[in-house]
C-alpha cells in the first residue's frame, strides 16, 4: 500500500567492521560506507534510511561504498532541496571507490523494504528523487497529501506500473516498465526511474493515482525492452562512462548505464524537499 513517509533517525552506532551486520539473506539490500578506499578498512553498514549521517559519524566522510540495491546519497541533510550533489549507484553485490571523499550528509534506498526485486514504486516530491516520498506496492486511487505533488519516480520489480493524472485511475495515463536489470551472483534487480515527470511524458505535479500493471497503450519506454548490464549499473543515459557523470537538462533512465563511479548531480539540476520514514 502507499505510505506517507515521516522523519525518523536511523541506526546509531560508531563505525566498525561489524556494525549492523546484514543477515544471511542472498538478496538483502544494504550499503556499506567506508571512510577510506581500503576494502579491509572500517565501515558502517546501512539497512535503512539515514536522514543525518552525523548520527553515524559519516557526514562528508564516505570514500568507498559496497552495496546491493538502488541507493541515493545526498549532499545535504534530510535529502533536502538544498543539496547540490546526488549520487545514485545501482549495484547487486558491487563496490565503488570515489576519487574524492563524498560530500554526503544523508542517504536512503529506493524499492521494497521487504525483498530486493519485489514490485514497488517510490514517488518523490522533488525532482531527481529528492524530497518527501509516497511509496507502495499496491494500487493507490489517491495519493493523499501527495496529490499533484509528484516530480520524480522509481519503480522496482518485474511488474510495470501505470500512473494517472486523475483520481481513481482516470485521466491521462502512462505505463512505466522496469526496463533495466542489475545482476550479480545470480541475483537480479529490475528497475526504472525518471528524475522528472516531463521525461515520462506527463506535466510536473500531475500524478493523482497509481495502479499495478500496464493499463494503457501509452508505454514508457516505448519498446519496453529490458537491458541487462551485469554487476554494475547506474542511473543515466545508455552510455558507458569511466568517470562520474553530471546530469543536466535531459536525463533519461529508460536504459541503464554501466559506470565506474556513481552518478553525480551537480549545479545543473535542482533538488527538491526531503523527509524520511
Amino acid at each position: 500500500m502507499g505510505a506517507y513517509v515521516h522523519l525518523c533517525l536511523s541506526f546509531l552506532a560508531v563505525i566498525s567492521n561489524y556494525n549492523v551486520q546484514a543477515f544471511d539473506i542472498p538478496d538483502l539490500r544494504y550499503l556499506k560506507a567506508y571512510i577510506s578506499d581500503d576494502p579491509d578498512g572500517p565501515y558502517h553498514e546501512f539497512l535503512d534510511y539515514s536522514p543525518d549521517l552525523r548520527d553515524q559519524g559519516l557526514d562528508n566522510s564516505i570514500k568507498r561504498v559496497c552495496l546491493t540495491g538502488i541507493w541515493f546519497l545526498y549532499s545535504d541533510y534530510n535529502y533536502s532541496e538544498e543539496s547540490t550533489e546526488l549520487w545514485g549507484p545501482v549495484r547487486v553485490n558491487g563496490c565503488l571507490d570515489f576519487e574524492l571523499t563524498l560530500s554526503t550528509s544523508s542517504l536512503r534506498y529506493a524499492g521494497s523494504p521487504y525483498h530486493l526485486d519485489d514490485s514497488y514504486y517510490n514517488l518523490y516530491e522533488g525532482i531527481n528523487y529528492c524530497g518527501r516520498e509516497f511509496r507502495g506496492n499496491t494500487n493507490a486511487d489517491s495519493l493523499l497529501e501527495f496529490d499533484l505533488r509528484v516530480s520524480s519516480v522509481i519503480i522496482c520489480g518485474q511488474s510495470p506500473w501505470t500512473f494517472f493524472t486523475g483520481l481513481q485511475f482516470t485521466g491521462e495515463a502512462v505505463c512505466l516498465y522496469p526496463a533495466n536489470i542489475a545482476t550479480g551472483n545470480n541475483i537480479s534487480l529490475h528497475w526504472n526511474g525518471l528524475p522528472t515527470m516531463e521525461l515520462l511524458g506527463l506535466p510536473d505535479n500531475s500524478i493523482r493515482s497509481v495502479a499495478k500493471g500496464c493499463l494503457t497503450d501509452n508505454v514508457y519506454p516505448n519498446n519496453h525492452l529490458q537491458v541487462e548490464l551485469g554487476d554494475a549499473v547506474e542511473l543515466g543515459d545508455a552510455v558507458e562512462l569511466r568517470d562520474a557523470v553530471k546530469l543536466g537538462d535531459a536525463v533519461e533512465l529508460e536504459d541503464a548505464v554501466e559506470l565506474e563511479n556513481a552518478v553525480k548531480l551537480g549545479d545543473a539540476v535542482e533538488i527538491g524537499d526531503a523527509v524520511e520514514h
